[in-house]
């Protein structure tokens, strides 16, 4: 097994419960076999911090799993996602469809896995985690006896560990569209070919927020993907939803759930870019009483967070000049590299601008089943505001 010693005094950060080690913090590895493999963490002054996976061509160099001397095998996978299995049941005990691992949240760095009622969708992220699957999906059929699971290996981070991406069925069968129920909903779930897993479990609870808040209101639900804002809108009594997304296929996934709830009437869906969107309403002064702004991230690195910024206030400045009295403006962010507050100042100056009053009904975060380590706050990148104008 391989032995990573730290520089001097670069241990505190893990010592405080971070899961990760960079590699200019690294004093010297030895012993190492290949990369990717399990590592001994150990201190400048040679005192054990924790076990853990290297690799040398990341950023990230080393992802901490246990701070104990254990051994790192089926036994220790069957038990940690026996342990978020549990958790996710005491979460959400009338639901079969949740985020079952949240990657460091669940202390397995580098791991998605994602419960689709009777079919896993799964995602490798990281290298060291990639040379553990075979002892993972052992476990996963051991405990869970899915009827399928579906290799997700497409996401872009794979590139900076050094991986391929691929889709790929590993297990029973995989349909190509899957449906869920999430409370009261039917929702249609692409995971084939869908984002990221198929389905955007983190926004549950805001999706129910909003549910709560659309009783007879005209709704435009932007970057509405498979419309999971826009369908409890409708649930929760609106008068009719706009969802806009530039997917083709996204729409087709709105339609089809719509469909399913009984929803077609209420319902439209519209191609195209949601900012040339929003600016060609104002200009015909098309005005919505709830508006729902979910939009991919736009600060994906710190040298990208000025821009990323630029983009926010842009999208947030249209809308807000298309609310009615007294409207809705639900407005997210999932770029973790841009603070809460920073994306609250942003919104504070952008409703000036706007020259609008709003108050904030409630800020909010990811859902429970994305759980956040208060060591480390890149575990936490969703953020929510939900305003209300104040005429």
């Amino acid at each position: 097994m391989g032995k990573v010693y730290l520089k001097e005094k670069e241990e505190r950060r893990v010592k405080a419960g971070h899961f990760w080690i960079f590699n200019n913090e690294i004093a010297s590895v030895e012993e190492l076999q290949e990369n990717g493999e399990i590592v001994d963490i150990y201190t400048w002054q040679q005192k054990f911090l924790g076990r853990g996976y290297y690799n040398r061509h990341s950023l990230i160099a080393v992802r901490l799993i246990t701070y104990q001397k254990e051994t790192i095998g089926s036994d220790f996978f069957f038990n940690r996602i026996q342990q978020a299995i549990q958790n996710r049941k005491k979460l959400y005990p009338e639901l079969d469809s949740y985020r079952l691992i949240y990657s460091e949240g669940d202390l397995l760095p580098g791991l998605i896995v994602d419960k689709y009622a009777d079919y896993l969708s799964v995602q490798f992220l990281t290298l060291g985690m990639e040379k553990l699957s075979e002892l993972i999906l052992k476990s996963l059929i051991e405990l869970l006896n899915p009827r399928g699971i579906i290799l997700r290996n497409d996401s872009p981070s794979r590139e900076r560990e050094g991986l391929e991406q691929k889709v790929e069925v590993v297990h029973g069968e995989t349909l190509e569209r899957v449906t869920i129920d999430e409370y009261g909903l039917k929702f249609q779930v692409d995971l084939k070919a869908g984002q990221k897993t198929g389905f955007f479990f983190d926004q549950r609870e805001n999706r129910l927020l909003v549910r709560g808040l659309s009783q007879d209101k005209k709704v435009m639900d932007c970057f509405c993907y498979s419309g999971g804002f826009g369908l409890n809108a409708l649930k929760g009594g609106a008068t009719s939803v706009l969802a806009v997304d530039e997917s083709e296929s996204a729409l087709e996934l709105v339609r089809s759930s719509a469909e399913t709830n009984r929803f077609s009437e209420r319902i439209t869906t519209q191609p195209g870019d949601c900012f040339q969107l929003l600016r060609d309403f104002a200009k015909k002064k098309i005005a919505f009483d709830l508006i729902i702004l979910d939009p991919p991230a736009f600060v994906k690195s710190k040298e990208k967070l000025s821009e990323g910024m630029k983009g926010y206030k842009e999208i947030n400045l249209s809308a807000m000049k298309l609310l009615s009295p007294e409207g809705i403006l639900v407005t997210c962010s999932c770029s973790y590299q841009l603070s809460a507050q920073d994306f609250l100042k942003t919104i504070r100056a952008t409703a000036r601008d706007a020259r609008r009053s709003f108050k904030l009904l409630d800020f909010t975060s990811q859902a429970p089943d994305h759980p956040v380590l208060l060591a480390m706050p890149e575990t936490q990148y969703l953020k929510c505001a939900f305003l209300q104008a104040l005429a």
